[in-house]
């Protein structure tokens, strides 16, 4: 169950790094549920060499939008631009470890997210601590998984507290604590992470115990400078 639950951190859709015009518009047309128009736009530009197109181009393949979903082909497309784009090689990554639509092989999908993360790609910190506490690619580290989730946390992805929460509800590297599992699932709850609800169900805390992890979840987005805030009445 952890396995899994941990591998579903990755699972986001991978976007471009940096946008070109031609793909900028592709973006406002997908917008406006003009995935045709996008398509065309996108592969005229990756004709032309445009290596954003070509990488959002992979992004219609790999998702299923406005053709058959097609990993092999996304990957291909992925494989061209992923040399200066961090999103494209944490999304590569993760395709080399679920082995979608190229074979499985975690160790290259570590060296993947590693150039990722040093390009603070936020996804990547995740993906990296998923690694470090699978034993994916890499001897399991529990203490290297935690200083990826709170990285990625620092960089304001929800699903870097929901790692660090499952480390504590688990006591992988640290003393098992529910309570500090349920601050940090709040937390991931508030930067709108749909698998703390899951999470947070899964510890049943009584109500008092639950009003204490609030108020630590609220310390938590504090000290990591997000705006977002835990109600008092969460459950």
């Amino acid at each position: 169950m952890l396995r899994s639950f941990l591998v579903a951190l990755t699972l986001a859709t991978a976007s471009a790094a940096a946008a070109s015009p031609a793909t900028d518009e592709a973006r406002r047309l997908l917008a406006q549920g003009q995935e045709a128009q996008a398509f065309e736009r996108v592969e005229a530009a990756a004709r032309r060499g445009d290596d954003d197109a070509v990488a959002l181009l992979g992004w219609f393949y790999d998702t299923g939008r406005h053709v058959g979903q097609d990993y092999v082909r996304a990957a291909e497309y992925y494989r061209r631009v992923v040399r200066d784009n961090p999103s494209v090689q944490w999304r590569l990554g993760v395709m080399y470890d679920l082995g979608q639509g190229v074979p499985e092989n975690p160790t290259e999908a570590l060296r993947l997210f590693r150039q990722a993360a040093g390009n603070n790609d936020a996804n990547a910190h995740v993906s990296l601590g998923v690694m470090y506490a699978n034993g994916r690619g890499v001897s399991p580290d529990y203490v290297q998984a935690m200083r990826s989730y709170r990285r990625a946390a620092e960089l304001g992805n929800g699903a870097g507290f929901l790692g660090v929460g499952l480390l504590y509800q688990h006591g992988l590297g640290v003393t098992a604590s529910a309570n500090e599992a349920a601050a940090w699932f709040l937390a991931a709850q508030a930067l709108r992470d749909s698998r703390a609800d899951e999470a947070l169900a899964a510890l049943s805390l009584p109500q008092q115990q639950m009003q204490a992890a609030v108020s630590r979840a609220n310390q938590l987005l504090q000290s990591y400078r997000r705006r977002e805030r835990v109600a008092a009445s969460a459950r």
